[in-house]
């Protein structure tokens, strides 16, 4: 499975604040009503490669994380923004520091952010404000030469 795959089911089982096909999606931003997170697959790092053999010896996935407002809100600085904030904020909690944990059958080696905090992407077509912040993944492959 994907980073973005993987990403997607540890936040789907390990919050209380989203629910897959709900208000968490994979791969794009999804038309949904209410709060929403996404997880988008980016370009990472070259794997880690060994001596010999055919499978690197960790691959180093990246992965964006989008949080999207509940409705389109006022200006710069509005208290209905910190709610989604907040929320990208538990999500990032969430994830940095995974450290040698097995998601889907995968061994993540380690997930830190690569930013201190989640920041602002502007807002989409209806006005709703985004906010994101993006994911370096450290893992083992599954299949070892």
């Amino acid at each position: 499975m994907s980073a973005a795959d993987d990403i997607h089911a540890y936040l789907d089982s390990n919050s209380t604040k989203v629910t897959s096909a709900t208000n968490l999606f994979k791969y794009a931003i999804a038309e949904s009503t209410g709060r929403a997170v996404f997880v988008i697959p980016v370009p990472g790092l070259p794997a880690i490669e060994k001596f010999s053999g055919s499978v690197p010896a960790m691959t180093r996935p990246r992965v964006q994380i989008v949080t999207r407002s509940t409705k389109s809100l006022g200006g710069q600085g509005v208290p209905g923004t910190t709610a989604t904030m907040d929320l990208a904020e538990d999500m990032r909690d969430l994830l940095v520091g995974v450290t040698n944990t097995s998601v889907n059958g995968t061994q993540y080696q380690r997930i830190f952010a690569l930013q201190s905090e989640p920041y602002t992407i502007g807002r989409d077509d209806a006005g709703r404000h985004l906010f994101a912040f993006n994911v370096q993944c450290m893992k083992t492959p599954t299949t070892q030469a």
